[in-house]
Parts: structure tokens; sequence; C-alpha cells
């Protein structure tokens, strides 16, 4: 209480300890009566606005059906690009083919065996320098003229008229 005195801007006392004071307790304190309204209104579940419901139910629907679609398409995604790597490992396997059949055709039908085949099983030879023969096709420039078509009488009337306006 010292201090208290000394010093009026600052109050030391609610730093002091005090002694507790024991109550007896009364007839009216063991009789404790709430507010019935206040202990229901804490006890009730709040109630939700039907208009909130229907809009938060909207909302949640259109999100599932966001997500589904995404995975869907995500899905789809996933088998396409599978079926692009199997058509593509197959086009190899194909190609790799093609090109194995094109060496057997070649080896088949190539010249060496032409010739060959000629010379063994047909009996036939290559050509040597007397059996060939020059032939000479150049006996000056010849020129054609084309069948001239008589022209009929409306085509000459209309050439005397052309020519009559263009001479002035």
């Amino acid at each position: 209480m010292a201090l208290s005195e000394r010093n009026t801007a600052y109050d030391f006392s609610l730093f002091e300890e005090e002694e507790e004071v024991v109550v007896p307790e009364s007839d009216s304190q063991k009789n404790k009566v709430y507010d019935i309204r206040t202990e229901r209104q804490r006890r009730r579940k709040p109630r939700i606005d039907p208009l909130t419901a229907i809009v938060g139910l909207a909302v949640s629907t259109l999100v599932i059906v966001a997500l589904t679609s995404i995975i869907h398409g995500q899905a789809q995604l996933t088998e396409l690009n599978q079926q692009i790597s199997d058509a593509q490992v197959e086009l190899t396997q194909m190609q790799s083919y093609y090109t194995q059949m094109e060496m057997k055709v070649e080896n088949k039908l190539g010249p060496s065996v032409v010739e060959e085949y000629a010379k063994n099983v047909l009996g036939m030879e290559k050509t040597q320098s007397f059996q060939k023969e020059f032939i000479s096709l150049s006996e000056g420039d010849k020129a054609v003229v084309a069948n001239v078509r008589k022209k009929n009488i409306f085509e000459m009337i209309g050439d005397a008229i052309k020519s009559s306006w263009s001479d002035k």
C-alpha cells in the first residue's frame, strides 16, 4: 500500500495477492435459474436456409460433373495415346517387313538373275556388234499441211463485215 501512495500514476495493487473471501452459499445461489430460451438456442442445431442448401447442392453437383469429365477426358487421352503407340510399333514392324519383301523381290528379279535365266533356260546370248544394224531416219525436214476446212456462207459474210469495219 505504501507504493500506491507514492506513485499514483501506476496501480500496483493489481499485482498484489489478495486473500480470497469465502462467502457462504445461500439458498438463492444454490437454486440457479437459467434463461430457458438461451439454453434451447445453444442446444438447437442451426437451421439451414433451403435456398442455401439448393445452391450448395447445385455447386457441388457442378464440381463433381466437372471433375468427372476431366477424369474421363484424361482416361480417353491415355487410351488414344496407347493406340497411337501401338500403331507406331505396328507401322515400324510393317515397314521392316516391306523392306525384307522388297529385298527378296529384288534378289529374284534383279538384272543378274534375269540374265542368268535367259542364258541357261532360254538359251539367249548378249548381242554382238555384227548383229547390230544402224538405220538412218533423217531424210530432211518435212512439213505437212493440215486439211483446210472450207468456210460456209455465214462465216464468209461475217468475215466480210469484219474486214469492212477494220479497213476504216
